[in-house]
């Protein structure tokens, strides 16, 4: 399909939902500097069943707390304002397509363990950067999180031809963003980076999430892209439970691109391999 087209196509026939309403006052909320981090809690404990989720991924074992946190106005002090945005995004997001759990021909619980893992290793990975990202490691927890959204808009847009693309990626043998191309002539990547650009996140990230399915080694003159890339070849292999074959998807080029040392690499990989068990939806 002529590229031109499949981005008019992808305008018409998919709409791309708004960023969810709690997300949007907390960002307008730290705009203000006249605003501290109790009110950011009380904010989101007005949300009930968000601030549950806040709750429970706060306390879980990938924040480490010393003590456990028994109010969003509490969590918001002990973690801080971009921590308990980013777990805020990751409830949200998630209860926003709560309508697709359970749907028949796709895993949707699989993508939000997926998402969860990249957003967390992401972020982590970030962490041991020497190479400068452009952006906070806690900023690229959303890009880990959001960077396969564009699935669950597909399925929630367009069910039949998304399900006829995931049977075509498994009859084919191919990757499904390439058998994605095939019946829509876009893929959930691109879907993802509409997202990602209408929800007000940094265009490094906007772009990280529009090509995570790039070989890593290829992204060398982009950080913040190379990181989202190596994070996704990370997760999708880790769920198998293959700790060598996790370990094996450390790219050279891509640490150097990210001044990332191998060893640094695979303490990450190791959490994430230790991590994925247990992850919650």
């Amino acid at each position: 399909m002529d590229p031109k087209f499949a981005e008019e196509e992808l305008c018409e026939s998919v709409t791309i939902p708004t960023l969810p309403s709690v997300v949007q006052r907390i960002n307008q909320m730290l705009l203000d500097p006249e605003v501290g981090l109790r009110e950011i809690g009380a904010e989101v404990a007005k949300d009930a069943p968000i601030a549950t989720k806040v709750l429970r991924i706060a306390n879980s074992a990938f924040y480490g707390l010393r003590e456990r946190v028994i109010s969003t106005e509490h969590a918001s002090c002990v973690l801080g304002m971009r921590v308990l945005k980013n777990i805020v995004m990751q409830a949200s997001v998630i209860g926003q397509f709560k309508h697709l759990a359970g749907a028949a021909g796709f895993d949707v619980e699989a993508l939000w363990r997926h998402a969860i893992l990249s957003a967390e290793t992401a972020q982590r990975m970030a962490q041991n950067c020497r190479a400068d990202l452009g952006l906070m490691p806690e900023e690229f927890h959303s890009a880990g999180l959001l960077h396969d959204v564009g699935q669950v808009v597909l399925l929630d847009n367009r069910p039949e031809e998304f399900l006829r693309a995931v049977q075509l990626s498994v009859e084919l043998g191919v990757e499904l963003h390439m058998a994605e191309k095939e019946i829509f002539g876009f893929d959930h990547a691109s879907i993802g980076a509409r997202v990602a650009e209408r929800w007000g996140l940094p265009s490094l990230l906007v772009a990280a999430i529009g090509q995570h399915h790039r070989l890593p080694k290829d992204l060398t003159d982009q950080p913040a892209v190379t990181l989202i890339a190596l994070t996704n070849s990370l997760c999708e292999v880790v769920p198998t439970g293959d700790e060598a074959a996790s370990l094996a998807t450390w790219d050279a080029r891509a640490g150097a691109t990210l001044g990332l040392e191998q060893q640094g690499f695979l303490k990450v990989a190791a959490e994430a391999l230790k991590r994925y068990p247990s992850i919650e939806i």
